[in-house]
């Protein structure tokens, strides 16, 4: 016979199975568990906007054909191919952790979010390197999703909130040391020294409304007052914090800002300077650039990270000397070649994916420009060869300009016969976009080191 204790003993655990739970959740906010113990140097690998397309959402008929025509870029065609190329580039880098912060989709799909998911397992059970994700202002609720087959493209199903969080749990999300009950924002911690705030910035409640992702960012001030908290928790455990979001934290542009640079930005970066953090990555915009601000002595970094998805596919590595308590940035770019060559490509695009890449996005923007100025009655008077060759420079400036190489590029291009024809050209807003471009203030923005001081 069992005694009667016994016997209720099984009701009586799983009575005290949501205390016992929530006691858990209170001592992992409380103790997180690090991966990286305190002293230790740590590797991260950041990028952004993947735009992952899942192979099973088209026939690379003819209205993928044209969307990518009508496109920025982005090589989807190879999106697959581009994540196995990451992989193979995170087993050679051996970071702790990798970072990708939004736009993880080409527009939302659910199909896509399910199988990048699957591909950022591969590389966690590969690699045995941690991913965090953060959304992007295409990933949820996005009334762009779309498959495309023969002339037609199709509404898919998007995701919810909801259901982001879900399909993302192992990254980031199930082991978070905090979790902003507002946003898909949370807190990170790789390391005992290190820890990184992943926040939501994107605005996707009104989407459906709108019928296309809204573009601009904000934190709400809830997750402002959340930020807070994490600051707290951080300077309590001896940690410094980065950040990272989708949306610019800082203008990175003159002429492209508007919608890409945090709605809210000055109360922002109030809040992270108070918590002692001072260097963000950030994507949405496409470019590789790097800006600072300083108020009041305090200096904040924001690096503008190239989509991974773009010319010149390139990530950064970011190395932290808890010894030195410093950041050193650097970006490197994804050898495609290398994986296919391994994997045993036989496609020549992907064994000469850098000279293919530059080749198509430069020829992608100047074959707009070259449109648009044939059509424009104000150069009506030049010649095919001269409409070509300022149509050559955009294109050339335009490559500059997303991979960040305007500090060693930029005195070919101003001695230019193109160059001179469009300094020479009748205004428009073409020509204004060219002359900004070659404007734009030579600066390092591939490598930086950030001394880190805390609260």
């Amino acid at each position: 016979m069992h005694s009667p204790i016994r016997r209720l003993l099984p009701w009586i655990l799983l009575s005290l199975l949501p205390l016992l739970l929530s006691c858990s959740r209170q001592a992992a906010e409380q103790n997180p568990v690090f991966r990286i113990q305190s002293g230790q140097n740590i590797k991260l690998l950041s990028t952004t906007d993947t735009h992952y397309l899942s192979r099973g959402l088209t026939d690379n008929g003819p209205a993928f054909s044209r969307f990518l025509a009508a496109g920025d870029g982005k090589q989807v065609t190879y999106s697959e191919e581009t994540l196995d190329a990451l992989e193979y580039g995170i087993g050679l880098q051996q970071p702790a952790a990798v970072i990708i912060s939004g736009d993880l989709t080409l527009n939302g799909e659910q199909a896509s979010h399910q199988d990048l998911a699957k591909h950022l397992e591969s590389i966690e059970q590969h690699t045995g390197t941690q991913v965090y994700v953060i959304p992007g202002n295409h990933d949820v609720q996005n009334p762009w999703a779309r498959s495309f087959q023969g002339e037609r493209q199709i509404p898919v199903d998007s995701v919810s909130p909801k259901a982001f969080r879900s399909i993302y749990g192992a990254f980031g999300y199930e082991d978070a040391v905090l979790s902003d009950k507002n946003s898909l924002s949370y807190l990170a911690a790789p390391s005992d020294d290190l820890w990184l705030l992943m926040l939501d910035t994107s605005q996707y409640r009104s989407n459906k409304k709108l019928g296309h992702p809204q573009l601009d960012g904000r934190l709400s001030a809830s997750t402002l007052k959340w930020i807070d908290k994490c600051g707290r928790l951080a300077a309590d455990s001896g940690a410094h914090i980065v950040a990272v979001m989708h949306h610019s934290l800082l203008d990175h542009s003159e002429f492209i800002h508007e919608g890409f640079t945090v709605k809210n930005n000055n109360q922002v970066i109030e809040t992270l300077v108070r918590n002692g953090i001072t260097t963000v990555f950030s994507g949405h915009i496409h470019i590789q650039d790097i800006r600072k601000y300083g108020a009041e002595g305090t200096d904040i970094y924001d690096i503008a990270e190239s989509a991974l998805s773009v010319y010149p596919h390139q990530f950064g590595l970011l190395n932290y000397s808890p010894a030195d308590q410093a950041l050193d940035y650097r970006t490197s770019r994804l050898n495609v070649e290398l994986w296919a060559k391994a994997a045993g490509s036989t496609d020549s695009n992907l064994l000469h994916f850098s000279t293919f890449s530059k080749e198509s996005f430069r020829k992608l923007s100047a074959d707009r420009s070259y449109v648009r100025l044939s059509q424009d009655s104000r150069y009506a008077n030049y010649s095919s060869s001269q409409l070509q060759a300022m149509a050559d420079v955009a294109g050339k400036l335009n490559e500059m300009y997303f991979a960040g190489t305007g500090d060693s590029d930029h005195a070919a291009v101003l001695a230019s016969e193109g160059y001179r024809l469009w300094q020479n050209a009748p205004s428009s807003g073409l020509r204004s976009y060219v002359i900004d471009m070659a404007l734009l203030e030579q600066q390092e923005n591939h490598h930086l080191q950030v001394k880190l001081t805390g609260r």
